[in-house]
């Protein structure tokens, strides 16, 4: 009776964890969208500069942030944007700082361990012209956790490339959506 009972106890155990360990875990990314929020053109701007922050461990084209953003500004219906500012104090420069934080930590050993990656994106939209510097931010964070066993079940955790260009779309249009919100109640 106790030997089966013990070989019973023992395949459960055995059974569950390579149930757990194979799962996957799946995660849900908010998806932060522009909300088109005015009706006709508020703001005309000029791109002025846009640089890396102090940190940008995905190496990030600048080409492909300024795109995001020019196409979030569009979409919210509020901005237009200008190759030449005519009047320094009706039209806008726009000058963008961006950074990104990745980081990999993994602790366990053999028979148990866990990794972790985790990504945070900031955006700082910053519209100047001759008598005013609105400034606006966005944040968006990611972290993904998994669990290996005996390092043949289960799987490292990954961040990718869909999850972070939702990470950076959010951060950009939580901007965005800030900016749009305090031009129309101007």
């Amino acid at each position: 009776m106790k030997k089966k009972f013990l070989q019973q106890a023992c395949l459960i155990a055995v059974s569950s964890l390579l149930l757990s360990a194979c799962s996957q875990k799946y995660h849900t990314l908010p998806n932060t969208r522009v909300v088109k929020t005015c009706p006709t053109l508020l703001v005309t701007y000029e791109f002025g500069f846009l640089k890396q922050g102090e940190y940008d461990d995905l190496n990030l084209p600048n080409e492909r942030i300024k795109s995001l953003i020019q196409e979030g500004l569009e979409q919210s219906g509020c901005f237009g944007q200008t190759q030449v500012i005519s009047d320094a104090y009706k039209h806008y420069r726009l000058d963008v700082v961006y950074g990104n934080i990745s980081t990999r930590s993994a602790r366990g050993g053999f028979f148990h361990s866990q990794t972790s990656d985790a990504l945070v994106f900031e955006v700082q939209l910053s519209f100047n012209r001759m008598d005013e510097t609105r400034i606006f931010y966005g944040k968006s964070s990611l972290q993904n956790d998994n669990e290996q066993y005996w390092q043949i079940f289960g799987q490292p955790s990954t961040l990718d490339a869909n999850e972070i260009q939702i990470t950076i779309q959010n951060a950009i249009n939580s901007a965005i959506n800030e900016a749009s919100r305090s031009f129309l109640k101007q």
